[in-house]
């Protein structure tokens, strides 16, 4: 914030505010019900704070794509009992009609790198801005 607001005063003051509760309303959700770890809601509220409201809208929805992509590699990679408990999440979902449960004790190599794809994802707004 101390950055933004000495590159742009005031308006940059306000336009990081502005892109930190943005990045707080959009991650505390999926922070609340254990979707993303801490390190990754940090992350996006940080990267709020440098890319302003529309960006950090932008990183994030990126973000997301890019940590689909991420679990599907993650599931292709992690071999038959992780393709089983993805089906079992999966199912148990659907059949409660209730989002799929995540696992804290998960083995650390079956988590999808958010910050990863939330870093990608803040390139990705960033080029999609220059362009």
């Amino acid at each position: 914030m101390a950055a933004q607001t000495w590159a742009g005063g005031l308006a940059g003051l306000w336009a990081a505010s502005l892109g930190g509760a943005v990045a707080f309303a959009l991650v505390i959700v999926p922070f609340a019900m254990r979707l993303y770890r801490g390190g990754d809601a940090k992350l996006v509220l940080a990267m709020g704070t440098w890319l302003g409201p529309a960006g950090i809208a932008w990183a994030f929805l990126f973000g997301v794509v890019a940590g689909g992509l991420l679990g599907v590699a993650v599931a292709a990679l992690g071999g038959r009992e992780a393709r089983r408990e993805i089906r079992q999440t999966v199912e148990a979902a659907v059949a409660t009609a209730t989002l799929p449960q995540v696992d804290p004790d998960r083995a650390s190599h079956r988590h999808v790198p958010m910050a990863i794809a939330f870093g990608a994802g803040a390139f990705a707004a960033l080029w999609w801005r220059m362009g």
